[in-house]
């Protein structure tokens, strides 16, 4: 959640400015569309990785997981995609909507993204005729992602103190939130798709927006 809408706010409040220089620049023939999308991704990609290596790192940490190499690498890819997609969708609402409105679709989209993640409540327990909302929300790829990172790989009996721990044992665990192990490539192909789709979508949105403007 905080991937999504810390980039994605992020993008809605500032790409609307980009774009009105974009529109000036572009009718003078300074640069094509395809140079400043391209450009547009290429330089916020460093910066990007670098904070959410720092923020990887510290929540792992901190969280006490295993340090494993495996695991962290898994957790951090999928904090990686969720972060791109959450910039990606910024970059959608922005083409389409001033800042005013979209600060206002972004919030109201991602109540609709965690509902179907199965953050709330279980996907076993949604109604058969919006199970296909959790297909298309990127958060329910990441959650499994994340769950099959932290709790998959066999990882042993978790330590603890007390005299009962009901959720000692992973496997029950996972169990209980209806995750099954062995996920996660399938979690990370299905956010490269949804990464690509939403990348394509925010070209021909703003290809359309210079159409519509002249």
């Amino acid at each position: 959640i905080h991937h999504m809408m810390t980039t994605m706010m992020l993008t809605i409040v500032t790409f609307p400015m980009q774009i009105a220089i974009l529109l000036k620049e572009h009718f003078n023939r300074w640069y094509s569309l395809k140079a400043f999308y391209m450009a547009m991704t290429l330089i916020d990609m460093p910066i990007s990785i670098l904070c959410c290596t720092l923020f990887s790192v510290i929540v792992y940490g901190m969280s006490a997981q295993p340090l494993e190499i495996i695991r962290f690498s898994m957790f951090f890819i999928i904090s990686l995609l969720i972060m791109f997609i959450g910039q990606s969708t910024g970059l959608m609402i922005g083409a389409v909507f001033n800042v005013v409105n979209g600060t206002f679709i972004g919030p109201t989209l991602a109540v609709a993204l965690m509902m179907f993640s199965g953050f709330g409540i279980l996907l076993r327990d949604l109604p058969s005729y919006l199970k296909w909302g959790s297909y298309v929300s990127y958060l329910r790829y990441g959650l499994e992602g994340f769950i099959d990172a932290i709790y998959g790989l066999n990882r042993p009996v978790l330590p603890c103190e007390e005299l009962y721990c009901h959720y000692r044992y992973p496997t029950k665990f996972l169990s209980d939130i209806d995750m099954k192990e062995g996920q996660f490539w399938n979690d990370v192909m299905a956010l490269t798709a949804i990464l690509i789709i939403t990348r394509c979508c925010t070209y021909l949105l703003l290809r359309w927006k210079i159409v519509w403007t002249r």
